[in-house]
């Protein structure tokens, strides 16, 4: 190996070094690639998983809104129908009643009384 570079002249050597320079680029350009589209793989795993967290943050909220538009439709229902039966009333203290069953429907928990007015709704105090 020694011996053919010595019988090189010196654009045979230059041209051997410049080969050789050549080839060594090419295997840094490999290998920075290969690093380039690990790390691009990365990045791309890491956007799926946040696209994925994101997707179930809205799935997640859209179910919050559901079940909120759910419980404020049955509350104005149950507002609707306590209005009804106080304006219904003939009298009074059935208008009370009325209203004190209207209230007990939003509010099961609103007093004692709510569960006695609930489980009987024809009773008149």
């Amino acid at each position: 190996m020694i011996a053919a570079w010595k019988a090189l002249t010196g654009a045979g050597r230059a041209i051997v070094a410049a080969l050789s320079l050549i080839a060594l680029l090419c295997a840094l350009m490999a290998v920075l690639t290969m690093c380039g589209g690990k790390d691009a793989a990365r990045k791309g795993k890491a956007g799926q998983t946040l696209t994925e967290g994101r997707t179930g943050a809205a799935q997640d909220a859209s179910g919050v809104r559901d079940r909120a538009d759910a419980r404020d439709d049955t509350i104005s229902n149950a507002v609707k129908e306590g209005t009804d039966d106080v304006r219904q009333a003939p009298d009074r203290s059935s208008a009370n009643l009325a209203a004190r069953r209207g209230v007990c429907r939003v509010n099961p928990s609103a007093g004692p009384d709510c569960r006695m007015l609930l489980a009987d709704p024809g009773r008149m105090d």
